[in-house]
């Protein structure tokens, strides 16, 4: 009924764009516009609802969709026009009108069970197949479960696919689901979707973006990194806060607002392009194809961050006893008030600017062309002010800088590094296996494993299979072998994923974030939250780890010290 709705109407008319989605903003007047409809010689505007209050421009953003059977458009009212996106009709009214009358006459088209594997193919692994299915049966946004199973998927991957689509513009799934349809409709119940022709419109599309392997973004989502945040940093030329600059202006109550939001880069993209780079870096094996995306990632960032003009909000005004802003005066010795200029900031040295901000107050923001590397004054004078329960985006700006991530970003992809699982130390430090089997006498197998449960975050029974691809034999006779020394302990922990242990204290942070050794807090920083992420390349982290041992810094339960308890008097 709706596809009949659709061919009779003027929405799948093939004269072109008649539907366009706009955003339109006015003076905000608490005006209450969610469902009103606009009607005028034949053009109808819906609106959706408010999409954006810009409280500093006084201004209130409505989404809505606007339909022009002339296909002319023009002004709405007083509104001003902020964007418009093109809906061209995908499907021509004839072929819905044929469609239409072939699901009459023969039901609904019957599943292809092998359309998702030749639609991954033909994007050239661009799409897995569990996003392939859900394209294949039109995204649906619920669909019951023994629906899912018809087309072979599980609840768990129908969430996991729809995540995986999020990168993807409205317009172009439309335009790619679209393409399934053959040109003779009717050849849907035979030879079943067109997966050739939506090929052509991915590589229109979609030349040159890099996507993740569905197996790769399973991973990346157990470390707590979405595969939508990789994909930005690696497609930095597409990613608006990396790939485009903007201008700041003041706005009123002294905020600074840019010309270009999209543009903005914001302490969590910054926190967020962080943890995307080092979970990738981590996950990735040594020789895979995107390890050589990597570099370009961090150095894309690395340029935005270069913009005289930029000037970025970390969260650092704050600490437990008020805004910072008063101690930095102090420090770069300027009076308690005054100092700004025209736009009323004022400058501290290259890298700090002050912004006037809630009555007397004033909010920090950082300048991140006037540091001159990870090591300036301005990281420990802001981080020793703000305390540690502020600054992840500090963190993330000096992460970014350093030399750390960028050495864990190129390791695996040079001519002469070793290929496979990093993790796997046989492969990525035999020398360092053999030093410690000579060390401990153990065999090499044994002292494998145990440089995994030194050095890694995560070495779970399950992780260090997959990355050392032992079969169970051998698998259980190297932990029963290290298991008889007093190198680890035996137990079980809950979330753990593995029965032995370094024999020191244990942190238990709440989940995404698994469980760790205190000791290893020495190799990279364990977050509550978050899950622990190393920032250099693993070969270095198990010598890090090796050479603590051997500097007689291994691991080790603290020793508690007490007072010894005073005699009571005998009555």
């Amino acid at each position: 009924m709706l596809f009949e709705v659709i061919a009779d109407g003027r929405l799948a008319a093939a004269d072109g764009a008649v539907l366009r989605e706009v955003v339109l903003s006015e003076p905000q007047d608490k005006h209450e516009r969610l469902g009103q409809v606009l009607r005028r010689d034949g053009r109808t505007v819906v609106v959706l609802g408010c999409r954006q209050v810009d409280r500093e421009k006084g201004r209130v953003h409505w989404l809505a969709l606007d339909h022009d059977p002339s296909g002319a458009f023009g002004a709405i009212a007083h509104f001003v026009l902020e964007r418009e996106t093109a809906h061209p009709p995908v499907f021509p009214s004839d072929a819905l009108s044929a469609v239409t009358g072939l699901i009459r006459d023969k039901g609904p088209a019957p599943w292809q069970p092998e359309a998702p594997e030749a639609l991954a193919a033909a994007t050239g692994g661009g799409l897995g197949p569990v996003q392939s299915a859900l394209l294949l049966a039109g995204k649906p946004v619920q669909v019951a479960t023994d629906r899912l199973a018809t087309i072979g998927l599980k609840p768990r991957q129908k969430t996991f696919g729809d995540g995986l689509l999020t990168s993807f513009r409205l317009g172009d799934v439309a335009a790619f689901v679209g393409a399934l349809l053959p040109d003779s409709p009717g050849d849907l119940w035979t030879a079943g979707p067109d997966t050739a022709a939506a090929g052509r419109v991915w590589r229109e599309r979609f030349d040159g973006f890099v996507r993740l392997p569905e197996d790769l973004a399973a991973d990346l989502e157990l470390a707590g990194v979405s595969a939508r945040g990789a994909e930005d940093v690696l497609n930095p030329a597409r990613t608006p806060w990396i790939s485009r600059t903007t201008v700041q202006r003041p706005g009123r109550n002294g905020d600074l607002v840019p010309d270009d939001a999209w543009a903005l880069p914001g302490r969590h993209h910054l926190s967020g392009a962080v943890a995307a780079l080092a979970g990738l870096a981590y996950t990735l094996p040594y020789g895979h194809p995107l390890r050589a995306a990597l570099p370009e990632g961090l150095a894309a960032v690395r340029r935005r961050l270069t913009d005289p003009g930029l000037l970025l909000d970390l969260d650092v005004s704050w600490a437990e006893k008020g805004t910072i802003a008063p101690a930095l005066r102090k420090a770069y010795g300027l009076p308690a008030t005054g100092g700004g200029d025209a736009d009323g900031l004022t400058r501290l040295g290259d890298a700090l600017v002050l912004r006037p901000w809630y009555q007397a107050q004033e909010a920090v923001l950082v300048r991140p062309a006037g540091l001159t590397g990870p090591d300036d004054a301005v990281f420990g004078l802001v981080e020793g002010l703000a305390g540690p329960g502020r600054g992840s985006g500090l963190r993330a700006l000096r992460i970014v800088l350093g030399d750390d991530l960028a050495r864990a970003l190129s390791a695996g992809v040079g001519p002469g590094e070793p290929v496979g699982h990093a993790q796997d130390p046989t492969t990525s430090v035999p020398e360092l296996v053999a030093e410690v089997a000579g060390a401990h006498g153990l065999s090499e197998d044994a002292a494998a494993l145990y440089l995994q449960l030194l050095a890694l975050p995560d070495p779970t029974d399950r992780n260090c299979v997959r990355w050392t691809g032992w079969k169970p034999a051998r698998t259980k006779k190297a932990r029963a072998e290290l298991a008889a020394t007093d190198l680890v302990v035996e137990a079980k922990r809950p979330r753990a994923g593995r029965t032995l242990f370094l024999p020191c204290g244990w942190r238990e942070p709440k989940a995404p974030a698994l469980p760790v050794e205190v000791w290893k807090e020495r190799l990279y920083p364990v977050r509550e939250h978050a899950r622990a992420m190393p920032l250099v390349p693993v070969p270095e982290l198990f010598a890090r780890a090796w050479d603590h041992v051997r500097a007689g810094d291994g691991p080790a339960y603290e020793e508690l010290t007490t007072r010894a308890t005073r005699k009571g008097r005998r009555r």
